[in-house]
């Protein structure tokens, strides 16, 4: 999926500390921070309601706007959530040069046709859901979709088989399994036991046997 510009108003704000963030977050704002490219780290505020509506769907690069109208090209590193309330509580970004490479992990996905295999019984497991990639800041996909068409049960899809998007280096193993088309009775079939074979022998069973016919 080709990357949109997404645009974040953010203020800077020039007191920290946890009880600055508290008060922050009562009034509908999110702290954050900006740091990289050499320069000092700024500390701003995110509108709460504005995050929400862009963090919807796939997001990791954005362009961060200050009231001054000085745009900064940023990449999302970082967003720590309130396990009690599942509310952002802060996020990091990463200013970046636009003519310089970066490395980021980038969403996996399953293409829209189903793989053969599901004809079968086939059940299609992704066993990694995300990849990191090289690239320019213009290059960065929001996600990759990959054709799982034709997986049979059994096949696997390994990271090399994956066609990155033009410009992007897919890092990693080559061999990493992303997708398998497994078979959901293949363990089942597995555990038990086949036509003609006999239960297990329980250990010590035939020497309590002979004791006992012994005695008789």
């Amino acid at each position: 999926m080709a990357k949109t510009k997404h645009v974040l108003n953010v203020k800077l704000r020039s007191e920290g500390g946890s009880a600055n963030a508290r008060r922050l977050r009562r009034e509908g704002l999110i702290p954050a921070v900006i740091y990289g490219c050499g320069t000092e780290s700024k500390s701003v505020s995110v509108c709460a309601q504005e995050w929400e509506m862009l963090s919807r769907g796939e997001l990791n690069m954005l362009t961060l706007k200050l009231e001054d109208g000085t745009e900064t090209l940023a990449l999302l590193k970082e967003v720590q959530t309130n396990f009690i309330t599942l509310q952002t509580s802060h996020i990091d970004f990463m200013a970046v040069n636009p003519n310089e490479k970066i490395q980021a992990k980038v969403a996996i996905h399953a293409g829209h046709a189903a793989p053969a295999g599901e004809m079968f019984g086939g059940i299609l497991d992704q066993m990694i859901h995300e990849v990191e990639v090289e690239c320019l800041p213009a290059d960065l996909p929001e996600s990759i979709e990959v054709d799982v068409s034709g997986l049979n049960v059994g096949d696997v899809l390994h990271l090399e088989a994956i066609k990155a998007p033009a410009g992007v280096k897919i890092l990693g193993h080559a061999d990493q399994v992303i997708f398998a088309e497994v078979d959901p009775n293949a363990s089942a079939d597995a555990a038990a036991p086949a036509d003609g074979a006999t239960e297990p022998e329980i250990v010590g069973a035939k020497e309590k046997a002979e004791k006992a016919a012994a005695k008789e």
